[in-house]
């Protein structure tokens, strides 16, 4: 199934125009989109109007700014919804429209089109931006800072591995998370349960042969660890044991949980770990 998105376009004076007439959040909210493509109103709400009383007064006023911006052409929305007790507006799904693009592309960089969106992309896009919005929601408590957070393909690492092949390493997610005792390193991997395990074990491989390049090591400091969040606990005990009995893989580098329990994780990886981490794993002191 693929959903039709429809084109749109704005000349040079006006697009100037609109950028003079936003506000530094209205700025923040048109990246936040260019980075993960996708997002929900309620993950908007809980990224740019946390200051509200009440969740509800948040989503009123994330739904006018972004009426505004829909109806200056800077954002679109998806015909198709987001399922649950969501009702209108709060239930919809946004993206740039072709204005807000331009506004939001580097210089130098490639247009970026929406003709059409899969389901199943939808819906990993915003697992994905659902993992960093609970990252920043989690650092509002005081738990961490967050210091930076790549997301694909800026998190993405071309490489050579040790037979010359040439490949890309592709996380979801990079984060690095600082706290007054550490900084800790991370690779998330949001996972639907709509691969095989090989197919994840195959990716750990790919994490095993980055990290024989010692090139994360040299950027970062260790090698940052990674956090597989995955849909059901029977998931999570099934990757956990599959990692544990590949002869290849170091299961000390691997944190599986499901994607509630990422609070959790954060605060205590190796509870969630299927070995104690006793040299690497993202951990700077």
């Amino acid at each position: 199934m693929t959903m039709r998105l429809p084109r749109t376009g704005a000349g040079p004076s006006k697009l100037l125009l609109l950028r003079a007439e936003l506000s530094p959040r209205d700025d923040d909210i048109l990246t936040f989109l260019n980075r993960h493509r996708y997002a929900t109103t309620t993950q908007l709400r809980d990224v740019f109007f946390a200051e509200h009383a009440t969740p509800t007064a948040g989503t009123r006023a994330c739904i006018r700014v972004l009426h505004r911006l829909l109806h200056h052409r800077l954002v679109a929305r998806l015909e198709r919804r987001v399922g649950g007790s969501v009702r209108g507006s709060a239930a919809s799904i946004w993206y740039l429209d072709a204005p807000g693009e331009r506004l939001t592309r580097p210089e130098g960089a490639r247009r970026r089109r929406f003709a059409a969106v899969s389901t199943p992309f939808l819906t990993h896009t915003l697992a994905v931006t659902d993992a960093h919005v609970a990252l920043i929601r989690r650092a509002r408590t005081g738990a961490f800072t967050i210091e930076r957070i790549d997301v694909e393909p800026d998190s993405w690492r071309p490489f050579l591995t040790r037979a010359g092949t040439s490949t890309i390493l592709k996380p979801d997610l990079f984060a690095h998370l600082a706290t007054p005792d550490y900084d800790d390193h991370w690779y998330l991997e949001v996972d639907l349960g709509t691969e095989s395990l090989p197919v994840l074990l195959a990716k750990c491989r790919t994490y095993a042969a980055y990290k024989a390049t010692g090139r994360a090591q040299a950027e970062h400091g260790v090698f940052p660890r990674v956090l597989w969040l995955l849909p059901t606990e029977a998931r999570v005990a099934r990757l956990r044991a599959a990692i544990q009995a590949a002869p290849s893989l170091d299961d000390r580098l691997y944190v599986c949980a499901t994607r509630e329990q990422l609070a959790d994780v954060l605060e205590d990886p190796d509870a969630f770990a299927t070995r104690a981490v006793d040299t690497e794993g993202g951990r700077n002191p």
